[in-house]
């Protein structure tokens, strides 16, 4: 929303993302994540008329939403914030799924013990000033976290999103249009 605090966000350049997955094979080692889920995947999305045809690799991951609308819904309060980052406490967790109808983005699974889970957006790593384990992993530097303020001329994929009024906080940078930069 118009003068929300945008603080630290992930941002991703859609321009530079070649779907390799490093990203994903990383986090997945880093968090113990089940072969069966993900707590970050890539989104594949086909577009042009040939011979103008593009492919474009989208990383998703919890937007760690400043209102996220997971909080809310759960009965026993096992989501909340730490610091910027929404966390479920998976000794609170009953599985009942409402948070994973709640979010808008898909980014909350419940795993093979019957409790939410989702990217916890290594705040371990974070807070001990390495960064994130995606962003330090991409090959390509299409990942990026850090201040809003640090990044010139934001080229933000369906802005859309944060009509919402939840405030994500992924930002996606697009190509400018041909002519542009």
């Amino acid at each position: 929303m118009p003068g929300r605090d945008a603080g630290d966000v992930f941002t991703i350049d859609l321009a530079r993302c070649t779907g390799c997955f490093t990203c994903v094979i990383a986090c997945k080692d880093r968090a113990g994540v089940p072969d069966d889920l993900d707590w970050l995947w890539v989104e594949r999305a086909e577009g042009g008329r040939f011979p103008a045809v593009q492919l474009t690799f989208r990383p998703m991951h919890c937007f760690h939403c400043t209102e996220a609308p997971c909080f809310g819904v759960c009965p026993v309060d096992a989501i909340g914030r730490v610091g910027q980052w929404v966390q479920i406490d998976p000794g609170l967790c009953t599985g009942c799924g409402a948070c994973v109808a709640s979010c808008p983005f898909g980014t909350i699974s419940i795993d093979p013990g019957g409790r939410a889970t989702k990217c916890d957006g290594c705040a371990d790593e974070v807070a001990s000033g390495i960064g994130p384990t995606c962003v330090r992993a991409c090959p390509m530097r299409a990942l990026y976290y850090g201040p809003a303020s640090e990044l010139s001329r934001p080229r933000v994929i369906d802005p859309g999103w944060d009509d919402r009024g939840i405030g994500p906080r992924v930002r996606y940078l697009v190509r400018p249009p041909d002519g542009e930069e």
